[in-house]
């Protein structure tokens, strides 16, 4: 399926993601220790948060102990009935190509697909943010 992009503020049709927050797992990295170290590890978090000209992405390391780091950058989105197209998204520094999303009951699905042509499909979920 091919989603035309255009601009989002000629966009009306925003308000199946406007201010709201989906997040998913997309990694991990495993940090081996002579002894247990819970804190040695982290998960890789991707967290898009719709604004009404942009999306603000934060890849987010964490581990039973908080979060290890983050990566906050915005970017531009667009939407066309229940397909949403996010201009650029990393993991780990590198492109996450993901073409589009699929908006359907408070989540975001979209697939993947690395260099050996290997499809991964992520389930983001809408989460409530808890304002400052």
């Amino acid at each position: 399926m091919c989603v035309p992009v255009y601009s989002q503020t000629k966009n009306q049709n925003n308000k199946i993601v406007l201010n709201k927050t989906f997040r998913t797992s997309v990694g991990s990295m495993c940090v081996e220790t002579n002894t247990p170290k819970p804190c040695a590890g982290y998960t890789v978090f991707l967290e898009l948060n719709f604004k009404n000209d942009f999306v603000l992405v934060n890849e987010k390391n964490e581990n039973a102990c908080g979060t290890v780091s983050e990566n906050k950058y915005k970017t531009n989105y667009s939407t066309q009935g229940n397909i949403v197209k996010v201009e650029k998204l990393t993991r780990y520094g590198e492109p996450l190509k993901i073409k589009q999303f699929l908006y359907t009951k408070n989540s975001l699905i979209g697939e993947a697909i690395d260099v050996d042509g290997r499809k991964t499909e992520y389930v983001f979920e809408e989460i409530k943010i808890k304002q400052k």
